[in-house]
Formats: C-alpha cells, sequence, structure tokens
C-alpha cells in the first residue's frame, strides 16, 4: 500500500503535535511507523507531509490476504468458523500484514462488522490460538453475538478440545491442576508455581500411541484457558508436546497442537465446529479412525 500526502492548513510545532492533537492518533501507534526525528519535525501552513497508511488505517483489516487459502468449516447468522493452518496469526497487529486469518476472512467475507474501524486488533475473534497451533477458530459476525459470547466466555464455551502429540507411551489420563505464573523476557513464558489467583485445568486422554514412531496422540479438554496453558501443563507432567522446543519437547516439523473442537451457546442455540484435517497430524495418525 502506498503512503497518502495531505497538506497542511495550518502552522503546527510538530508532525506529532498534528497526529495527536488534531487527528488523534495515540502516541504509541505513531510511534512504530515514524522515526523520533520525523516527529518533531516541524511544519509550516500548506506543507506537504507524508503519513504512513499503517497509521492512516489503523483498526482496519488489510482487505489483501497473502498466505495459504483457508478452509471454512462452518457459518450460520452469528458464527463463522475456520481451520486456522500452524505457522499464522488469527489477526493481524497493523494494517501492513496480509497474512493472518482475518486477512482470509475480509478478503473472502463482506461481512459488515468486519469492514468496520475496531479498537481491538482482534476485531470480533471469540478466544486466541498461538501462531503455532492449527485448528478451530471462531469469530462472530455481528457486534452482538461477540459481545454476548466475550462477556461470559467461561459459560458460552461449553466445548473446548484439543489434540497435541507428545514423545513416549502417556500415562497420565485425568485432570490434571496447576498454578501458572508468567516469567522471561516480557513474560514470553509460563511455567507452573505454588500458589496464585486461580487453579487452572486441563483433562488428558490417550486417543492412540504409534509404537513405530514411539509417541502418542492425546486428546485435551481445556478448562478456563490462559496463554500457553496446554503447552505449559502437559510439559509439567513429564510430556511436553512434540515440536515445542520452548516448554522441553522435541525438535520436529511443527508444535503439534491443534484445536479440535469447540462448541459455543448463544441464548437458545448452540454452534459447534470440529477440525480432523491437518496434513502433519494426519502423517503421524489417522484422524477419523482415532477419534
Amino acid at each position: 500500500m502506498l503512503d497518502k500526502n495531505f497538506c497542511t492548513l495550518k502552522p503546527y510545532k510538530s508532525l506529532e503535535e498534528l497526529l495527536t492533537k488534531e487527528l488523534f492518533f495515540s502516541k504509541s501507534l505513531i510511534k512504530k511507523f515514524l522515526s523520533k526525528r520525523k516527529l518533531q519535525y516541524s511544519l509550516k501552513e500548506r506543507d506537504e507531509i507524508l503519513i504512513p497508511y499503517e497509521i492512516l488505517n489503523s483498526g482496519y483489516i488489510n482487505p489483501v490476504y497473502s498466505g495459504e487459502e483457508i478452509q471454512v468449516l462452518k457459518e450460520d447468522e452469528n458464527f463463522i468458523a475456520v481451520n486456522k493452518p500452524a505457522g499464522i496469526h488469527g489477526h493481524a497487529h497493523n494494517y501492513s500484514e496480509t497474512n493472518t486469518v482475518l486477512n482470509f476472512i475480509r478478503s473472502e467475507k463482506n461481512f459488515p462488522v468486519f469492514l468496520q474501524k475496531s479498537a481491538e486488533a482482534e476485531s470480533n475473534l471469540l478466544y486466541r490460538l498461538d501462531r503455532e497451533t492449527s485448528g478451530v477458530l471462531i469469530f462472530a459476525k455481528n457486534m452482538k453475538s461477540f459481545k454476548s459470547v466475550r462477556g461470559s466466555f467461561a459459560e458460552s464455551a461449553k466445548e473446548k478440545t484439543y489434540l497435541a502429540v507428545v514423545s513416549g507411551k502417556f500415562d497420565q489420563e485425568g485432570d490434571h491442576e496447576h498454578y501458572l505464573e508468567s516469567f522471561g523476557e516480557k513474560g514470553s513464558k509460563m511455567r507452573t508455581s505454588e500458589s496464585g489467583n486461580k487453579k487452572v485445568r486441563i483433562a488428558t486422554k490417550l486417543v492412540n500411541y504409534n509404537s513405530e514412531k514411539d509417541i502418542s496422540l492425546l486428546e485435551v479438554r481445556l478448562g478456563q484457558g490462559v496463554r500457553h496453558q496446554i503447552r505449559c501443563q502437559l510439559s509439567a507432567i513429564g510430556f511436553p508436546i512434540l515440536g515445542d522446543d520452548l516448554y522441553g519437547g522435541q525438535l520436529s516439523e511443527r508444535l503439534f497442537l491443534h484445536a479440535y473442537k469447540y462448541k459455543i451457546e448463544l441464548d437458545s442455540s448452540s454452534f459447534e465446529a470440529e477440525s480432523k484435517e491437518e496434513k502433519l497430524f494426519l502423517s503421524l495418525f489417522d484422524l477419523n479412525s482415532c477419534l
């Protein structure tokens, strides 16, 4: 996208003053795309200035999608569920990004809610999946449904089931509860702790064991859900996910965590989507025969 030229109608002591006090862009936003030197540049009447598209279109979803085709799993009047590939984000962090699930939906669908400016980057995304995680990802198609579900997600999300591949024969079936806390640079990682504000829970079940490769396919049911919860908790019980080197897993083609099924309830209706199609999982296990 090309940047845009503007002509000032009056003088400003700095470009930053124009952008923040006249055009109401946040300081944190403009500092991402303009250097300190440029922001301090003084402006005279009728000066021409160049404003990056990332600033002008902040809050909007770029209608260009540059990634691989994404499968739409299910759609009704309130929600749309897609099969998110591993290796891409669910939403963009700025307008210049074009390889996210939201870019795909915006390029393929003309739902009014995705055409509007949003203060939240997620833009009607009901929950997040890590970039490395594949599977079911659900968006609300209108603000009423989004606010209803997000306002009480713990009650609205009736099922959150994942598939994970771990090394060895899994022997830790059942419920696992831990206190989790963030640590590391900018809280980039989670770890278990002796105490905390609230315990989190996962329930694990062995689905299949591949003796030739010495790996296990697990079904993991998620409780309330916090960042990196499944990855951290499986590592804590001695079975880090295959490909999850951040939590002690063996190196592999990808992180083998997949959102298999989500069920959302809204008022008296429900929306359920599942994904059994993930090529690297299928190279290890036949998901249709296992589940």
